[in-house]
């Protein structure tokens, strides 16, 4: 297993600044997913861990081995495309066993090594007795089970997948990646993966980086991203969430208490940044799914009163727009209930889940 550093890596092409002093780290045996909208600079990203691309600036490591200006195929790393790029006259054993073969004397590898090389990618794949047919006469999800199977089969030190299931249907993009991540956990490879899809990137990841304009916005595990928002771009560009401007009126230990003017409340939050505490105006998060539903009438922190607006049966929950003050907020409700348009709605937001984060730019 090895581990994979990037300290201050810049790529730049004309004008464009495509990644933009980017540090991470991966741990062995990690998957970690770069996550972002397209252009953000997540492939290109992907391509200099590769070799592929040589950055400007900074440096690449495997464990403590400076990559940085080393060939692609001296770094035994494999790349798994979002087109497969598979041979279309070769049949899926001879696509398999294309990069042991161009590997063959370096390897010093048998005929008879790669045979047994290959049945072990098939069987870990599924694809036992399909070893004799072309590319064309499996379906997609069967041709990116080929395409993953020949990156494993050469036992690369990294795995790398750029956008994988970006062609395949919604049910089958499902099952692959539930399919990727136990086999990934299976083999314990480290393996670095790209994608826009931000609950792709939350199901099957250790680690997720998320980017935007060619810079690392913030970078932890699923449940620190989601739950904890550095920025109001990864705010809004993970998950469903209420976004309101207002002023801190009180500092505790714990929480902050802003008030909303557009909403009309005070709310209690949990400053993300040690400087939220020091500001004048904070940017309030609320995620729909935090909100819970209390009695008419109840009192206590961040209870809130909302008119029904829209209501959308989404079949497991529904989802209900709400009418505050100036506002509209988008909250969870279970999907027995059935309200009706202007309703009035008692919830409360609890203030460990409420959070106060810096009034930046979306995109910065």
């Amino acid at each position: 297993m090895t581990r994979v550093k990037l300290e201050n890596v810049t790529k730049i092409y004309g004008k464009v600044v495509a990644v933009d002093h980017v540090s991470f780290e991966v741990e062995s045996g990690e998957l970690f997913t770069l996550l972002g909208p397209s252009g953000c600079g997540k492939t290109t990203t992907l391509r200099i861990i590769a070799g592929f691309e040589v950055p400007e600036e900074g440096k690449v490591y495997f464990d403590d081995e400076d990559v940085t200006f080393l060939k692609p195929y001296r770094r035994n790393t494999a790349m798994v495309f979002q087109n497969y790029a598979l041979w279309p006259h070769m049949t899926i054993y001879d696509n398999i066993a294309y990069g042991l073969r161009i590997r063959k004397k370096k390897l010093k590898l048998t005929e008879e090594e790669i045979r047994r090389r290959v049945k072990w990618a098939l069987e870990l794949v599924k694809l036992e007795g399909l070893e004799n047919r072309y590319p064309l006469q499996l379906s997609g999800g069967q041709q990116q089970r080929v395409a993953l199977a020949r990156a494993l089969v050469v036992e690369p030190r990294v795995l790398l997948l750029d956008e994988p299931l970006s062609n395949l249907d919604a049910k089958l993009r499902i099952e692959m990646r539930e399919e990727i991540k136990s086999l990934q956990k299976k083999l314990g490879i480290t393996t670095i993966y790209v994608t826009h899809d931000q609950v792709e990137a939350m199901s099957i990841s250790d680690k997720i980086a998320v980017m935007n304009k060619g810079r690392l916005m913030q970078y932890g595990t699923p449940r620190e991203v989601y739950f904890r928002p550095h920025s109001l771009f990864v705010a809004d560009f993970i998950g469903r969430s209420n976004i309101y401007t207002g002023t801190v009126v009180e500092v505790g230990d714990e929480y902050v208490t802003v008030h909303l003017d557009s909403l009309g409340y005070d709310v209690k939050a949990i400053p993300v940044k040690p400087e939220v505490k020091g500001m004048k105006k904070v940017s309030i998060v609320i995620k729909p799914e935090i909100i819970k539903l209390v009695p008419p009438n109840t009192r206590g922190d961040n209870v809130i009163v909302g008119e029904v607006d829209l209501v959308m049966f989404l079949g497991e929950k529904t989802e209900l727009r709400l009418k505050v003050g100036e506002e509209k907020m988008i909250i969870y409700v279970p999907n027995y209930l059935e309200p009706g348009i202007g309703d009035k709605i008692w919830f409360q937001a609890p203030p460990d889940h409420v959070i106060a984060i810096p009034e930046i730019p979306r995109g910065e």
